[in-house]
């Protein structure tokens, strides 16, 4: 029996340890789910190196179209204090594609927030549930 170590794991591992991470898994859980399930025993910071290694926004950067944004906000108690969540949906896809939290509800927010998607996913047609602070936000943008 030798003693040395495989320090080059086969393509069949690394994928089946990214897809455990994909799937939801933390980094100690992949390595357990493998030492389980594949008798395969790598560390976390192992699996961790792999992840970064295959870049992960390469895997995931295929976008899919966005026609428009639907944007919206709601009011939510957190102790004492009222806060306001903002959300952007894109609506073919059901896809989220922001959120936001403040402590107020104006053109200046709105505007900050589609401001903040435009530079992520470019220019596209908002909808709103009608506030006025949404038109005034599209105008100044």
């Amino acid at each position: 029996m030798s003693n040395t170590r495989n320090r080059i794991p086969s393509s069949e591992i690394v994928g089946r340890a990214l897809y455990l991470y994909f799937l939801g898994l933390s980094t100690s859980g992949v390595t357990k789910a493998m030492s389980y399930l594949h008798k395969v025993k790598r560390s976390h910071v192992a699996i961790w190196k792999w992840i970064q290694k295959h870049n992960p926004q390469r895997i995931f950067s295929r976008r899919k179209k966005i026609s428009e944004f639907i944007v919206d906000e709601t009011v939510l108690k957190v102790g004492s204090e009222l806060i306001w969540l903002w959300i952007a949906i894109e609506p073919e896809n059901k896809q989220i594609l922001a959120l936001s939290i403040s402590k107020e509800r104006n053109m200046f927010v709105a505007e900050r927030f589609i401001s903040g998607l435009i530079h992520i996913h470019g220019k596209h047609p908002v909808s709103t549930d009608g506030g006025t602070w949404y038109p005034q936000a599209c105008r100044f943008l």
